[in-house]
């Protein structure tokens, strides 16, 4: 099985290491990612992964976060140049699950075309100090958008040259492409709230980047939008202080059975450091 992940960033770089590493140990044979005009370090380190032959790297200047089309654009390669058998489209902050992948999809029969993922939030502790992934210990069971719903899945999906992949990563389509497995091998632990930097940044970066797209529907990012209208008005410290868990939230979402203690990707990081293709790269992520 010859498996290819696609990869999305900008100014990723206090877990770009970790994603890189977890992935290709996991079985991807080649991450083919595009940077978005980064100018944190990220693509440098792509650029470091790509001279050790486990990523192509891309540059995409456009700051309008044209996401469904650079997706498909590497997705279609993926296919076309590098003989995807399997492709996932994947986030930066995104850990695919579990670190067999390759095994994981040989279970998908041959009739079905993509798997759909469920991802959980990893939140974290207030008890526990260090870098993210020593924080990050708490999986969000309902992992709730803003709005109250829950975060949408993603998909992984069988090589097509034609294929289309939706704004968000969130569905595919293609004449190769069948119908879902009705149960998924697989599944994602998500880190999108990693430190208020972190956080800011990608609401400066991607809230602008859709103010500056006339052509998708203002629904589409909202969650980007929302934030970045709060950032816009002074707000946001705030509001995401509010959202971070105290010990008694925690508490009682360990009662309840809304947040589990979950340690897999704290633990699969570090058993990663000894073998790392870049184990400087992924010591900073301590």
């Amino acid at each position: 099985m010859r498996l290819i992940m696609t990869l999305l960033v900008r100014d990723e770089i206090d877990v770009l290491a970790a994603c890189v590493e977890h992935h290709i140990a996991a079985g991807v044979d080649l991450i083919i990612a595009t940077d978005n005009g980064s100018v944190d370090g990220t693509a440098e380190l792509l650029a470091e992964y790509a001279d050790a032959g486990v990523v192509e790297l891309h540059h995409e200047p456009a700051q309008d976060y044209e996401q469904g089309r650079w997706v498909t654009r590497m997705a279609r390669r993926a296919a076309e140049a590098h003989g995807a058998d399997w492709v996932i489209n994947g986030d930066a902050d995104e850990f695919h699950w579990p670190p067999s992948l390759k095994d994981a999809l040989s279970t998908v029969d041959s009739e079905y075309g993509t798997v759909e993922l469920r991802r959980d939030n990893l939140v974290a502790d207030p008890a526990v100090t260090g870098g993210w992934p020593h924080r990050l210990v708490l999986r969000d069971t309902e992992s709730l958008s803003t709005r109250g719903t829950r975060i949408g899945p993603k998909s992984a999906h069988r090589g097509d040259q034609n294929v289309v992949v939706a704004q968000g990563n969130h569905g595919v389509s293609g004449p190769l492409i069948g119908p879902a497995a009705p149960r998924s091998p697989m599944e994602i632990l998500h880190v999108p709230d990693r430190s208020y930097e972190q956080f800011s940044r990608k609401i400066t970066n991607g809230g602008a980047a859709y103010a500056a797209n006339t052509r998708l529907p203002t629904e589409v990012g909202w969650h980007w939008r929302d934030d970045y209208a709060l950032l816009l008005d002074g707000e946001l410290p705030t509001v995401y202080a509010a959202r971070q868990r105290d010990a008694d939230a925690v508490a009682k979402g360990l009662a309840a059975g809304t947040l589990v203690r979950d340690t897999r990707l704290r633990d699969r990081l570090e058993s990663l450091v000894p073998q790392a293709i870049l184990p400087d790269a992924l010591r900073a992520m301590r």
